[in-house]
């Protein structure tokens, strides 16, 4: 290759480079939107249907809760702290009703800690809901396996996963 042919391979690679470093500064408006739109990503439902059960999981971060629905499903409002909320119901939408079931979950970080999720019982407003507090340390991955078990039907598996930033 010669001197001339070099430069420019060299100019171009620089070019490119210095794009890519300008592209890493961070527009803080831009960062808040993106980080809205992953909060409001992660507190959407799983959901999974089976037998004409819709099994439908949520998470969301205790911090975010009012003192009074934190006490409700008994989890303190902290920074590092998720509620897992999980929710078995049958009937169209609009006129749901929950069903008692076994309900057990469990959550892996990106590194692979497992976590047992103890959940409990938690009857509002005429529906009958499963809660636990899931300790995590924004940002992760967390890989969430739901099983319900309920009298007569086959046992179902919910499994989803959520990215949670700080």
């Amino acid at each position: 290759m010669t001197e001339s042919p070099r430069r420019l391979v060299v100019a171009v690679a620089a070019l490119a480079l210095a794009s890519a470093v300008a592209g890493c500064g961070r527009d803080p408006s831009a960062t808040a939107a993106d980080r809205a739109a992953h909060a409001q990503a992660a507190r959407q439902p799983a959901e999974l249907e089976a037998d004409g059960v819709r099994i439908r999981a949520s998470l969301v971060p205790t911090a975010a809760l009012s003192a009074e629905i934190a006490q409700r499903y008994g989890v303190p409002r902290e920074r590092d702290l998720q509620l897992l909320l999980v929710g078995v119901r049958t009937g169209p939408a609009a006129d749901e009703t929950s069903l008692p079931a076994g309900v057990a979950a469990t959550v892996r970080d990106l590194r692979g800690v497992r976590q047992d999720v103890l959940l409990r019982e938690v009857r509002s407003e005429g529906f009958l809901d499963y809660a636990g507090a899931v300790r995590v340390r924004p940002p992760d991955t967390l890989a969430f396996e739901v099983q319900v078990v309920r009298a007569g039907a086959a046992p179902a598996t919910l499994r989803f996963s959520r990215d949670l930033f700080p």
